[in-house]
Parts: C-alpha cells; structure tokens; sequence
C-alpha cells in the first residue's frame, strides 16, 4: 500500500451515503495513489460513474469479489502538466460546457485569470449567478467539478467579486 492511499470500509454507511464518501476520498487522493474499499455488495454501479466521469484517469481493480465482501482499488493515474496554453484551451472547453446552464438562468461565467503555475483559476460569476444565493453550490458543483473533469491537476478555483 502506498503510502497516500486512502482506504474506505463502507460496509457501516448507509447506502444513499456511500458513493458520496468514495467521490471525496477521490478528490482528496494524489495521482499514482489509490482508493481502496471495501463494502458489503457488488460496487459495479459505482465502477460505471467512475467510467463516465473519470475516463482514462484511474485503474478498477476488484482484489475481492463476493459475495459477502467486495474489494477494490481505484487507482488514480498520472496526467501530464499541461502548459499555458493547453491549460488555457482546457479551460475554455470546461466554460463552453458550464456556460449554457449558467445562461439558462440569466447568468454566466467570465474566466478572469489562468495560472499554470499554481494551477489556479479564477473565475466571476455575472448575471443573475452574481448575487444568487446558491452561488456557491454552483461553482463548487457545477464549475470547479466540469474544470477538475478537463484539467485533472487543478488545484483550485477561487470566485472573484465584480468590482462595480
């Protein structure tokens, strides 16, 4: 076991809870580390939302399988560093994707500044998202998650306030 590995027994959690605590162990692991767990049945539901969501940036590896226990490891592989300008390409894709949500209700999204350095993004929501009290939700669930799926090595997103 390397040493950054995180292990989950899910076999105490309620159910509705489970793949919730496994999506936060995956945000908090390091690349070439893993997400092992354990649970009391058969994770393949699971094992296809890491396949939509998570395409080509982990291994699935059942070590264990059934009937009364299941084990398996979820390895998250090594993405290359992109550059400025692959970062900036990446990041433009992920608002293309977020923006027509945002839009929908007569909000939207401007990208203020992209760091390769840090692997930052900053970002202002405008519109009706500008002083919407669900603002938060939104750029944590909606846009820090479509941005992570494209740049896996962002590190993080930070919400500039529009200065009027």
């Amino acid at each position: 076991m390397n040493e950054t590995d995180i292990e989950i027994d899910l076999s105490d959690s309620p159910m509705h809870e489970r793949h919730a605590i496994v999506f936060d162990a995956w945000e908090a692991v390091e690349e070439k580390s893993a997400v092992k767990l354990r649970s009391d049945h058969n994770p393949r539901p699971l094992f296809h939302h890491f396949a939509s969501e998570f395409a080509g940036l982990h291994d699935w590896t059942y070590t264990k399988e059934g009937p009364e226990r299941w084990d398996v490891t979820i390895k998250k592989l090594e993405t290359p560093t992109p550059n400025q300008e692959e970062l900036e390409a990446s990041i433009e894709a992920a608002i293309a994707e977020i923006r027509p949500y945002l839009q929908g209700d007569g909000g939207d999204i401007e990208v203020v500044e992209i760091n390769a350095e840090d692997m930052s993004v900053a970002v202002m929501l405008t519109g009706a998202c500008k002083g919407c009290p669900s603002a938060a939700l939104t750029l944590k669930n909606g846009v820090e998650t479509t941005i992570k799926k494209h740049v896996p090595k962002i590190r993080e997103i930070v919400a500039v306030q529009a200065t009027d």
